[in-house]
């Protein structure tokens, strides 16, 4: 199981890093795209660290569940919240348009944003994204 681990990092390091390279060489690099794929990967690091608790106290028969990496995993999805909140404040990251994949709160920012205008939507975007982080957050320190 830690071959399968370690070799699951370094593919997600190595597939990481090349859509890192990816974004990073377009004429204008999108700064929030960069943090999002650098989060996901983070998340995806973080999972494996979960699957190595796991596997270890999988072969105790009397163990207790350790919280300590999802707590991990829910403040680096607090901190993306956080991020994708700031760049919405700081007009970084652009309104959603309705598209079909749009959801619970991409409708709740289309919206505002339809009803009250552009400022509005993207206050109610950065509130809602960073409230969410927050809340993720707060989680995962109370886990920790």
């Amino acid at each position: 199981m830690r071959f399968i681990r370690i070799n699951l990092q370094i593919i997600i390091v190595i597939i990481g890093g090349i859509f890192l390279a990816t974004l990073i060489s377009q004429p204008s690099p999108k700064v929030s795209s960069i943090i999002f794929l650098l989060g996901f990967v983070c998340f995806l690091l973080a999972l494996t660290l979960v699957l190595k608790e796991h596997s270890d106290n999988r072969a105790i028969s009397n163990h207790k569940t350790n919280p300590k990496p999802m707590s991990i995993v829910l403040l680096l999805l607090g901190i993306f919240g956080l991020f994708h909140g700031v760049s919405y404040f700081i007009g970084n990251e652009p309104l959603p348009m309705g598209e079909s994949s749009c959801r619970a709160i991409c409708g709740l920012i289309l919206l505002a944003s339809q009803l009250f205008g552009e400022p509005v939507g993207e206050l109610v975007a950065g509130s809602l994204w960073s409230g969410l982080g927050f809340l993720l957050c707060y989680v995962g320190f109370k886990l920790r």
